[in-house]
């Protein structure tokens, strides 16, 4: 059994970065022993040289996450002591729409993605698998897949009392005008749904996120928080729709067959709705057309669309887990 350190946004509490978090727990762990890698959640996230970190696993996964930026560098995740082991790059982003591409972090970026220990990269959409292609050129072929999240296992859908249609809010766009939302949210109750605010988050996300849904100043909502993210997961599936500003809000809702209108409509939720064919449920919380898309957001799921990136997602944690089982075999 090998030992197999983890690399990500593991641990301050953000929905997806858990997902991920669990999938990596879930798959890797029916074979080798898993363990974070990071020691604590500040900079510079370890208490001992990283050299000796890397010494006590055997391999590396990083991702996923948007965790390739071209004017940022994180000491936790490409940090050069990782490359001492095999490092497999799995489900990665980049938010494309920054601009600004630091010259000594395209340096370090293309010389961690091009060094002979990387042994698998891939990229959760066309657009980023393409960057990395042409921005950093790794030795290996970068392939690309759905969202990690969408290849999970879920548990089982709440059932609600009423037709229910959840909101997701997050921090940093809290001090966005709630007006178009609020009439939206007080539309469907007229209509008889319950509103549901569910905080995505555990841990320090969940603090920060269960303020701005405590202060959505819409009467007669219930918040929905839980430190367990199969929990969350649960409420997600049992919804009527959701309406999120949180992309794995809509990855796990769209996995259950809800429809998901989209608030944040950044690059990756615009590849994913474009190769789901519901292109017309991006908006914002300020879009004069939020309640039509709301209502259009009834149309149906494409089974077949769902089911192509499902297994596509679930093909994609699998090549790291045979990657890794082949030069670790039990």
């Amino acid at each position: 059994m090998a030992k197999i350190g983890l690399v990500g946004f593991f641990g301050w509490g953000n929905y997806g970065d858990e997902l991920f978090h669990r999938i990596w727990e879930q798959s890797l762990g029916q074979f080798h022993e898993t363990r974070l890698l990071h020691e604590k959640l500040e900079a510079p996230y370890f208490l001992r040289p990283a050299t000796e970190v890397a010494s006590e696993v055997d391999a590396i996964v990083i991702g996923g996450g948007d965790l390739v930026i071209p004017n940022k560098i994180s000491p936790l995740y490409w940090n050069r002591a990782w490359l001492a082991k095999p490092v497999y790059i799995s489900g990665v982003g980049v938010p494309t729409w920054i601009k600004h591409e630091a010259p000594d972090v395209m340096e370090r970026l293309r010389a961690f993605f091009q060094h002979p220990n990387v042994r698998y990269v891939s990229a959760r959409d066309a657009e980023s698998a393409e960057w990395i292609r042409r921005k950093l050129q790794p030795k290996v072929v970068v392939e690309q897949h759905a969202d990690l999240a969408f290849g999970s296992m879920y548990p089982p859908a709440r059932v609600f009392e009423k037709p229910t249609v959840g909101i997701s809010l997050r921090t940093h766009r809290a001090d966005s005008d709630p007006t178009i939302l609020l009439e939206a949210c007080r539309t469907l109750q007229q209509e008889g749904f319950d509103i549901l605010n569910i905080v995505m988050g555990t841990g320090r996300t969940r603090a920060a996120d269960l303020e701005v849904a405590k202060a959505f100043p819409l009467e007669g909502q219930q918040i929905f928080e839980s430190e367990d993210i199969d929990d969350i997961s649960s409420a997600i599936g049992g919804l009527s729709l959701l309406i999120s500003n949180k992309f794995h809000g809509t990855v796990v809702a769209t996995s259950y067959g809800v429809s998901s209108v989209v608030l944040s409509s950044t690059s990756k939720s615009r590849n994913i709705y474009k190769r789901l064919g519901r292109t017309p449920l991006l908006s914002s919380a300020t879009d004069e057309h939020l309640m039509d898309k709301i209502r259009l957001a009834r149309m149906p799921i494409a089974d077949d669309a769902l089911k192509a990136v499902r297994l596509e997602a679930y093909e994609g944690v699998h090549k790291v887990v045979r990657g890794i089982n082949s030069e670790f075999p039990r």
